[in-house]
């Protein structure tokens, strides 16, 4: 994925799937990665990326998401 940066990874593909959900409601074009195993969920990452023209508002939402989770 030429031009794209990884901005987040995770284990939990639900997770992985609601940051991406995110950045595309706020806008931001993200692509998912499942980087897992097929049969051994726990092995591998699921991987968020962005294009490079896009990591520093990503970041952005990516800390509001945590503050909001901090707060809550």
């Amino acid at each position: 994925m030429k031009d794209w940066k990884k901005i987040y990874s995770n284990n939990n593909l639900a997770t992985a799937m609601m940051v991406t959900d995110l950045l595309i409601q706020n806008e931001v074009p993200a692509k998912l990665l499942d980087r897992q195993d097929s049969s051994y969920v726990f092995l591998g990452e699921v991987e968020v990326y962005v294009p490079n023209d896009f990591v520093n508002i990503a970041h952005v939402v990516l800390k509001t998401i945590e503050q909001n989770t901090l707060e809550a």
